[in-house]
């Protein structure tokens, strides 16, 4: 043994001399990236240690800059929050809860009292063992349940024996109860005797016994189900892509960055970044036929060393863009622009611009004064002592005065109008509406209901009374403020009866009917539905992507080819989940001169004789007539994989209670096998009048909350609850359908069933009618006669059931329909834009037999 420990000794010396290894002596390099960053984000690794994966612990790391590190610790806690919806991070403000207890209680986090704490809140009481002949110092946690193990359970904590005072580690029922007992009480006999042991020798021992019996082995625990919330690390990639430092070992390219002040919008300046690109330093992306140069901006703006924000630009150029006459060539400089409205005030931008075809950047950094006055407009110079641009040397600057026109709309003033929001629900009959504006020099507010003047006013209050009819319909209510010489100073626009989930775009400029000639600014006010989320905005100068803007302001200065006549400018808003609205305006264009750009679009269903969907089928194979004229399709899909929407409008009426329970079980089973994480599905139960039980969601549990504890009882309002149902689908495009499950007659809706048959129309939500339980009798086959009408006139089917055990089959029969599609497209010859216009969709293959909607309103 003297032997063995001499060469022990021999070798701890050969670590510590100068030439040992270098990794013998040296911290991970983790450790001190760690120790060399601030108190407060050294603090943030030590309370998120259980929260943090390896991945992002890596990311956070690497990080340069101290404001960088502060946005990562906002996105790590925002893609932890249960409820984005809500202004509140419910999970955070529970762990600083913990955290703070934990820290009270121990000093600090290094024990594991402190971790479990953390991960499972304070448990319903604790058992301390007195009994310190037979055993070490324990403490015994115990929980009824939590949110990860949902029956009674406990934790145990030992000191160990030598141990720091106080320190205490969590015991693993694996290891045996011989490491909780003292080593006289060990040597006593076998380890199964050990817990009649303490259960007789010490005092509340069957208590303690009992606890240590019911402990759970938390690293199986942990094995097995995910203790902490593990978002998908796919926001990492994403948070570091808007990062605006250069890759390492990336090439440059030379650009030029001019900044000027334009003007002023409301409160703010509005800054105006002009990147200027030589085109021959660039390379083109080739898709297909179309080849056009691709170009990423990040930018951050810091505000007192704070990142005060972060903004991020796609810009698509075409490699041969419309020239002022055949064969010339194309400008040598491509301008890039982008605009971001700042107060008042000190500011550091830095601005990092990809070449996406050559994998090259540029980058730029530098200070800027915002001035609160802008009169004339003026150019921005390179602070002194900025950082030199990390590039060769720049590019020539887009010729001077380019963006003169677009930046002309912006007003000196400040000048605004806006709608007060009409009260929730269904707008009918009388209406009073009101607009509040901002400025001087305001002569009037004019009102418009579909285009049409309803009322000018000259003072305050600016308010409105409408007349909507007694019908639900979709209305579209204008202000306007004019000037004293009858210009349009501002304007507001909102959408009656379009239900609560509408996406809604609107471009403000440019202005319809104007005329360009060298550029001009496309701005769109975005409403974003409650509880979704806001992907993008691309702005098109007619049928060409121009730029895509992750964040607001979505306002985009735009240079027009040479020679550029009549001009679409449309403006598209995406979801998060895919669903996307649009505006279109068009300028540079004849007096009186006016286009219609939507396209109809038809979600149809082949069946054959038997029923049964098929897929398969081509282009060729279709054909779609509009008030008996054939119509050119413009575009045809295979639609399997588009987000779903469906709702179900469930009959909780009296009738209905011998039938509600396997209703309902039904309803879930059609929504575990239909709604995927890209689809939507609500809940709607009816009886004196509708209730929207669930709002779109893929949530699973949130479907089922909804369908819980129904009971059956009073009267069937179904008319009203069908154009209620069709009202909550406003504004969501795509593939829609509502199942309607009822086993009555209407009884006492205030509308009749033409208005609910004219709404569905207006609206083009499928109805796949479920009759249940009806008789031939008279007033049950007017019933059906009424689905049935419901069903055919949305493109549906009608399924009519006695028992609703057979709603098995009937979700799955709507299923393959809805998964089975077909998108065909085409824009309408037709002009009047009032009346109704039916459609069929014929199939060109005998045995076949096409569903879609009968017809639609412009």
């Amino acid at each position: 043994m003297p032997f063995l420990r001499r060469w022990r000794l021999i070798l701890l010396l050969f670590a510590i001399l100068p030439g040992a290894p270098a990794g013998a002596i040296a911290k991970p390099k983790a450790a001190d990236a760690e120790a060399a960053l601030p108190e407060r984000h050294r603090r943030f690794l030590e309370e998120v240690a259980p929260l943090i994966t390896a991945k992002e612990r890596e990311a956070f790391l690497a990080l340069k800059a101290d404001y960088q590190r502060d946005a990562f610790v906002r996105e790590f806690w925002r893609v932890r929050d249960p409820f984005p919806q809500t202004l509140r991070n419910e999970f955070k403000e529970r762990w600083d809860a913990r955290m703070e207890a934990a820290r009270k209680r121990y000093g600090d986090l290094s024990d594991d009292r402190a971790r479990m704490l953390l991960l499972n809140g304070e448990p319903a009481h604790t058992v301390l063992s007195l009994c310190p002949d037979a055993l070490l110092p324990l403490e015994i946690w115990i929980y009824d349940k939590n949110d990860i193990i949902h029956s009674p359970f406990s934790l145990v904590f030992v000191q160990p024996q030598g141990a720091a005072r106080g320190r205490y580690r969590l015991w693993h029922p694996s290891e045996g109860w011989g490491s909780l007992v003292s080593l006289e009480v060990r040597a006593r006999g076998p380890e199964t005797s050990l817990p009649s042991l303490v259960a007789e020798a010490c005092p509340r021992g069957e208590e303690v016994a009992d606890s240590i019996g019911g402990a759970v082995d938390w690293s199986r625990v942990e094995a097995s189900v995910p203790v902490v919330p593990r978002p998908s690390e796919e926001w990492l990639a994403t948070f570091s892509s808007y990062s605006t430092e250069l890759p390492p070992g990336a090439e440059s390219f030379p650009a030029q960055l001019d900044l000027s002040f334009p003007g002023r919008y409301g409160s703010r300046t509005v800054v105006q970044g002009l990147l200027s690109v030589q085109r021959s330093e660039v390379k083109p992306v080739q898709l297909e036929s179309f080849s056009s140069y691709n170009f990423v901006v990040d930018g951050e703006i810091l505000h007192r060393d704070e990142l005060f924000e972060h903004f991020r630009y796609r810009f698509t150029v075409p490699e041969k863009p419309p020239a002022a006459a055949p064969g010339a060539a194309p400008a040598a400089t491509i301008p890039l622009v982008f605009q971001r409205y700042l107060r008042p005030g000190p500011y550091r931008l830095i601005v990092k611009l990809e070449d996406a075809g050559g994998k090259r950047y540029f980058r730029d950094e530098r200070d800027l004064e915002v001035p609160a006055a802008v009169d004339p407009p003026h150019e921005v110079a390179a602070a002194p002592g900025s950082p030199a641009p990390a590039s060769p040397p720049a590019a020539p600057a887009a010729r001077p005065g380019l963006l003169a026109e677009a930046n002309a709309s912006l007003h000196a003033g400040d000048h605004t109008i806006r709608i007060l929001p009409a009260p929730e629900g269904m707008a009918i009959g009388k209406l009073r509406v009101e607009a509040v504006t901002t400025g001087e020099g305001i002569a009037r507010v004019a009102f418009l209901l579909n285009g049409k003047p309803v009322m000018a006013k000259s003072h305050e209050p600016y308010n409105v009374e409408l007349n909507l009819g007694d019908q639900p319909k979709v209305h579209t209510l204008k202000a306007v403020a004019l000037g004293p010489g009858g210009q349009e100073l501002a304007r507001d626009e909102m959408q009656l009866n379009t239900g609560p989930h509408r996406l809604a775009i609107r471009l403000i400029e440019p202005q319809p009917g104007n005329v360009y000639r060298e550029s001009l600014r496309a701005q769109a006010e975005v409403k974003v539905p409650e509880g979704d989320s806001l992907e993008r905005v691309e702005f098109y100068l007619n049928d060409d992507l121009v730029a895509t803007l992750y964040q607001p302001p979505f306002a985009q200065p735009i240079v027009l080819p040479p020679g550029q006549g009549l001009t679409y400018v449309r403006a598209v808003a995406y979801l998060a989940d895919g669903n996307s609205s649009e505006d279109v305006v068009m300028v540079n264009a004849p007096p009186g001169a006016k286009v219609n750009v939507d396209l109809v679009e038809l979600y149809t269903t082949v069946l054959d004789n038997r029923g049964r969907p098929i897929d398969g089928l081509e282009r060729k194979d279709f054909s779609v007539v509009e008030d008996g004229a054939p119509q050119v399709l413009q575009r045809f899909d295979v639609v399997k994989d588009v987000p779903i929407y469906a709702g179900i409008l469930l009959d909780t009426s009296g009738s209905m209670a011998e039938r509600l329970d396997e209703a309902v079980r039904g309803a879930l089973r059609f929504f575990q096998k239909v709604i995927t994480p890209r689809d939507r599905a609500s809940v709607i139960t009816f009886n004196e009048k509708p209730n929207l039980a669930v709002r779109f969601t893929n949530n699973p549990e949130v479907l089922a909350g909804g369908l819980a504890n129904l009971t059956a009882e009073g009267n069937t309002s179904l008319y009203d609850s069908v154009i209620y149902a069709l009202y909550t689908f406003g504004g969501i495009k795509g593939k829609r359908a509502i199942v309607l499950l009822t086993d009555g007659k209407d009884v006492g809706s205030h509308y009749k069933f033409s208005d609910a048959l004219d709404y569905a129309r207006r609206t083009g939500v499928t109805i796949y009618s479920v009759g249940m339980g009806l008789s031939t009798a008279p007033a049950d086959v007017d019933v059906r006669n009424k689905l049935q009408r419901l069903a055919e006139e949305t493109g549906g089917r009608i399924f009519l059931i006695e028992k609703a055990t057979e709603l098995e089959k009937v979700y799955a029969t709507i299923e393959r329909d809805l998964r089975t599609q077909y998108l065909l497209a085409y824009e309408s010859t037709q002009t009047d834009q009032e009346k109704f216009r039916t459609v069929e969709v014929k199939v060109d293959r005998p045995g076949l037999a096409a569903k879609t909607v009968r017809g639609y309103y412009p």
